[in-house]
């Protein structure tokens, strides 16, 4: 008995090509979802955001009249002294917050990338206060910063201190919130700097060991090095996160005393809500993107350089 052979055929009764890969149709009806997600969450709001930036947009019963005034909104938020301090105020928590996060960070994730009793349970218990929503961290600092009946002040009472009004002080609110920024945000980067740590090969380290490295000279020489990508992406995710910061500090001090601790965000709320001028406060939303941007481009191209180094390390 014979058996005859035959190609297999498509559908529409075409062979199927000797190689295996055939015929599966266009790609796009597949991405036309994702590309729909991505303009209605991302691409539309910007467009938008840029858009009404052009006009004079009040915020009033009725919309108001609506003027465009090109880059009027702009050459206005130039002039605007309170602009430049709330930016000042921005960037200063920046440059202080986030270097004593990735100080605290690095430092617990070398102390405990170790294996001892509990060790497990402590890495566990040091992330909790990521998972705490801003809004809840911002009310429990109130609460423990309030001047009568907070938990700090009780306990410097008890002391022999005199009673402190913390938020209603500009200095001391101000660094208030950094501290809150602080405890709430440093276990996250300590749990990214503790997976790099883990992802150093140990070999590496026990090679130095026995050639007398010390532990300063393994962490200088060997650890540091190869956890600068991980602490560049620290860094990025942080300041992004950071230029965003609003409703934990709306609920502390609400911008004050006086305009102390009104961050860019803050400041871009009261532009749109208090001051009803939606305009201005998208041509803030606008800059605060290409502060971002900028930011993102300058840490991203470090990174990518560093690639490239190691890359020709690794051809030499």
């Amino acid at each position: 008995m014979t058996f005859s052979r035959r190609r297999a055929t498509s559908p529409s009764g075409n062979a199927a090509s000797g190689n295996g890969t055939g015929s599966y149709g266009s790609p796009v009806p597949f991405l036309i979802p994702a590309f729909l997600i991505v303009f209605a969450v991302l691409i539309f709001p910007i467009v938008f955001s840029f858009v009404v930036s052009l006009f004079d947009w009040p915020l009033s019963a009725g919309g108001g009249t609506r003027r465009f005034v090109g880059a009027g909104n702009y050459v206005e938020l130039v002039r605007d002294k309170e602009f430049w301090n709330s930016l000042r105020l921005q960037l200063g928590f920046i440059f202080i917050a986030i270097p004593i996060e990735i100080a605290l960070g690095l430092g617990a994730a070398l102390l405990l990338n170790r294996e001892f009793r509990g060790g497990r349970v402590v890495r566990a218990l040091i992330l909790l206060p990521v998972f705490f929503l801003p809004i809840v961290s911002g009310m429990t600092w109130r609460f423990m910063l309030q001047p009568r009946y907070g938990a700090l002040n009780n306990f410097l009472l008890s002391l022999g201190a005199p009673e402190i009004t913390w938020l209603g002080h500009p200095t001391y609110a101000y660094a208030a919130v950094i501290v809150q920024d602080v405890w709430r945000m440093w276990p996250f980067v300590f749990m990214l700097l503790y997976a790099g740590l883990v992802g150093i090969p140990a070999d590496i380290l026990e090679a130095a060991e026995i050639d007398g490295a010390t532990s300063t000279k393994r962490l200088t020489k060997i650890i540091l090095p190869l956890l600068y990508p991980t602490i560049l992406t620290a860094l990025l995710l942080r300041i992004i996160d950071a230029l965003r910061i609003f409703s934990e500090v709306y609920v502390m001090t609400e911008g004050g005393p006086g305009m102390a601790t009104t961050l860019f965000s803050l400041y871009t709320h009261r532009q749109a809500f208090g001051y009803m001028k939606v305009g201005m406060s998208s041509a803030m939303a606008i800059f605060l993107l290409v502060i971002s941007i900028l930011f993102a481009v300058t840490l991203v191209r470090k990174n990518m350089s560093l690639e490239k180094l190691e890359e020709q390390g690794e051809n030499r």
